[in-house]
C-alpha cells in the first residue's frame, strides 16, 4: 500500500522559490491501480520522483507497507526501495547490455548471486511475455516490447509497489492498450499497489480503479472512479464523460438540461421515462455513454421543448436516480 500525507516539494531558484507539490494526500490500496492526471507542470513528475525518492521531499511522509521513506536512514532506504518498482516515460534500457541483462541489473545491485539472477530475469521476462528475448538487445525490440522490459526490470526486487510515469505516452494506441492490460493483469496476479501518472484520460478509463486531479502541485479532486465521474458538474466528471460539440443554435426552441446517471439494472432509460411521463420528445443535443470500473455512465444534454417545464423534467429526473440541471448551471 502506498500512504502519502501533506507531501510538498520546494525548488530553490535564484532570486525565489517554486512549489511543485503543495501539500498532497492520496493513498493506493493493494491489488488497484490509482491514476493521477493532470497538465503539464501540474507537479505529476515532480510526485513520482519524491514518491520513489528520487528527489526528497521538502515536508510530509511516503509510507510504502507502513514504512515510512522519508524518515528511514540511507541503508535502510535502499533496501525499503526494493519494494518499490519504477516504469518510466521511456524504457531507459542499456543498450550495451542484452535484455535479460538489462531486467537482472536491479538484482546485481542488490548482490544477488548470478544463477538468481539468470533465473529471476528469465520469470519475468516470460510473465510480461518476451520469453524468448533474453538475448536480444534493445535496438532490436520495437517501443512496446522495449516498455515491457522496463515491466520486468520494475518487478526484479519483487516490489510491492509499482510507479508508472506516463508508461505508454511514446506508444502507439495498439501497444498502448497491450501495455496497459500487461499492467492490469501484472496488478491482479501480484497483489500491487500501482499508481500511474498520466495525461491521458484514455489510460484513467481503461485501467484505474480511482483518479485524482492534481493541478499546480495541488490534489483538487480524488476519490473512487466511479464516484468522481458519478459527481455532477466535477471536472473529472466532465473530463471523463467529455460531451462531442454541438451547435448553440439547438436551443432556440426550448431549454438546455444536462443530465447524468448510471444503468440500472431491470429499469429503462432515465430520458425515455422522462419522455413517457410527460408525453414529448426530449432530444439529446450531445450525449456520451463510458463503461468505467464496471458501471454504466450516461451524459447528456437535452433539449426540454418550449411548452414543457425544464424545472419539472429535472425534479422528475432527481426523483427517477439521475442528476440534472439547467445546462447553463452546471459548474464548469
Amino acid at each position: 500500500m502506498i500512504a502519502v500525507t501533506d507531501l510538498r516539494k520546494v525548488y530553490s531558484q535564484p532570486g525565489r522559490e517554486v512549489q511543485a507539490l503543495a501539500g498532497v494526500t492520496l493513498s493506493v490500496p493493494d491489488d488497484s491501480v490509482h491514476g493521477v492526471i493532470g497538465q503539464s507542470g501540474a507537479g505529476k513528475s515532480t510526485l513520482v520522483r519524491c514518491l520513489a525518492m528520487l528527489d526528497r521531499p521538502t515536508s510530509g511522509t511516503v509510507e510504502i507497507n507502513g514504512v515510512d521513506l522519508t524518515s528511514v536512514r540511507s541503508g535502510e532506504l535502499r533496501r525499503a526501495r526494493r519494494r518499490l518498482g519504477v516504469v518510466f516515460q521511456h524504457a531507459n534500457l542499456f543498450d550495451s547490455r542484452t535484455v535479460a541483462a538489462n531486467v537482472a541489473y536491479p538484482l546485481e545491485l542488490a548482490g544477488v548471486g548470478r544463477a538468481e539472477r539468470t533465473a529471476r530475469a528469465t520469470e519475468l521476462l516470460g510473465l510480461v511475455g518476451l520469453a524468448d528475448a533474453g538475448q536480444a538487445h534493445p535496438a532490436q525490440l520495437s517501443g512496446g516490447q522495449r516498455q515491457r522490459v522496463g515491466i520486468a526490470r520494475a518487478l526484479a526486487t519483487e516490489p510491492d509497489v509499482l510507479l508508472c510515469d506516463e508508461p505508454t505516452s511514446a506508444l502507439d494506441p495498439g501497444t498502448t492498450g497491450e501495455i496497459l492490460d500487461l499492467i492490469s493483469a501484472l496488478k491482479a496476479r501480484l497483489g500491487l499497489a500501482v499508481l500511474v501518472i498520466t495525461h491521458e484520460m484514455g489510460v484513467v478509463k481503461r485501467i484505474c480503479d480511482a483518479v485524482s486531479l492534481l493541478d499546480e502541485g495541488r490534489v483538487l479532486e480524488s476519490g473512487p472512479l466511479t464516484e468522481v465521474v458519478g459527481t455532477f458538474g466535477s471536472r473529472l466528471s466532465e473530463t471523463l464523460l467529455a460531451l462531442p460539440p454541438h451547435d448553440p443554435a439547438e436551443a432556440a426552441h426550448g431549454t438546455l438540461i444536462e443530465v447524468l446517471y448510471r444503468t440500472l439494472p431491470d429499469a429503462p432509460p432515465r430520458l425515455t421515462a422522462a419522455e413517457r411521463h410527460f408525453g414529448v420528445d426530449l432530444p439529446v443535443v450531445a450525449g456520451t455513454i463510458e463503461h468505467l470500473a464496471g458501471t454504466t455512465f450516461h451524459r447528456a444534454r437535452v433539449l426540454v421543448p418550449d411548452g414543457t417545464d425544464a424545472d419539472v423534467v429535472i425534479a422528475f429526473l432527481h426523483a427517477a436516480g439521475a442528476d440534472a440541471a439547467r445546462a447553463t448551471e452546471v459548474a464548469r
